[in-house]
């Protein structure tokens, strides 16, 4: 069984502790498996698209702390969701189901490789020409962040730097025609873009939906964009952060439809106790995984009380 399938089935039968939110994306993927390739479900789930883009991440090293120049295994709720993006294709044409993706887990959960790795891939393994990768927040300097991360991924990663150009303004794969760069709203010209992969990095903290409107607008002309947004959760509930949340759920629950976008929320359940431990992995999917992050988890909860 492909690991994609193997982790909902194990969220499902309890063999794996997961919020809510998180049992119903994978309930999802088995039930859309059970309709795959029929008239009312053109779509159909391959595994070896996605073992491709977890190949690729073996290709990228980690650049800070104790795993620092190792190779990215990817755990397995990062392939469910990175395989759930990239293995739905198509019956017909091949190309992926998913247009956009909203993750939510909390802070300290790998989001920064998790995006470094998805921009490369993107850049310069996706078999597409010219391809455009931003990683987009309102202000330069968050934006900045994500591509910073990208970039020093490219250059301690020796199979990754011998293909790329990694400048401070932009990462370049000549091959194609290829760049990643950041982009906010400071940015002098937003004219003419055609992004292939679209990087919204804390949308909680985005108080408009201007830079998403602008990524999804520019995104017309790719036979197969990805919008990306990953974030932790946010307090204001007039935000377009929960706004798309508040949509996701509704999906999750089948009371909207929406084949082409993927959701993986990661939090407790209303009836959990914060306090309780053995509860941390709902929202904590890595850090709640290894002695070290519980530490740093109980660290943090001790200093909020």
């Amino acid at each position: 069984m492909d690991v994609v399938t193997q982790y909902a089935r194990d969220v499902v039968k309890e063999r794996e502790l997961a919020g809510k939110w998180v049992r119903l994306a994978c309930e999802r993927h088995l039930r859309d498996l059970e309709r795959a390739g029929t008239d009312e479900f053109p779509y159909i789930f391959d595994p070896a698209r996605a073992d491709r883009v977890f190949a690729f991440f073996r290709f990228c090293r980690h650049v800070k702390g104790p795993l620092a120049g190792q190779p990215i295994e990817l755990e397995p709720w990062q392939q469910f969701i990175i395989g759930s993006i990239y293995g739905w294709v198509h019956r017909e044409t091949g190309l992926r189901r998913y247009r956009k993706a909203y993750i939510q887990v909390a802070r300290g959960n790998g989001k920064s490789t998790l995006l470094s790795g998805l921009g490369l891939y993107m850049l310069m393994a996706d078999g597409e020409a010219g391809a455009e990768v931003y990683a987009t927040a309102t202000k330069k300097e968050q934006a900045r962040i994500v591509y910073d991360a990208a970039r020093v991924m490219a250059i301690r990663s020796p199979d990754l730097l011998r293909r790329l150009e990694p400048g401070k303004a932009e990462i370049l794969y000549p091959t194609t025609a290829s760049k990643f760069a950041p982009l906010s709203k400071d940015t002098k010209s937003l004219d003419g873009l055609n992004p292939h992969l679209g990087i919204i990095d804390e949308f909680h903290a985005h108080p408009t939906r201007e830079m998403y409107d602008l990524l999804v607008s520019a995104m017309g002309k790719r036979l197969q964009p990805l919008l990306f947004i990953i974030t932790t959760a946010g307090f204001d509930l007039a935000s377009p952060c929960y706004e798309e949340y508040t949509y996701l759920t509704k999906v999750l629950e089948g009371e909207f439809e929406n084949e082409q976008y993927f959701a993986y929320i990661a939090q407790l359940d209303p009836e959990d106790n914060p306090q309780d431990e053995a509860t941390w992995i709902k929202a904590n999917p890595l850090l709640a995984a290894t002695e070290a992050g519980m530490e740093y988890l109980r660290a943090e909860l001790q200093a909020a009380l």
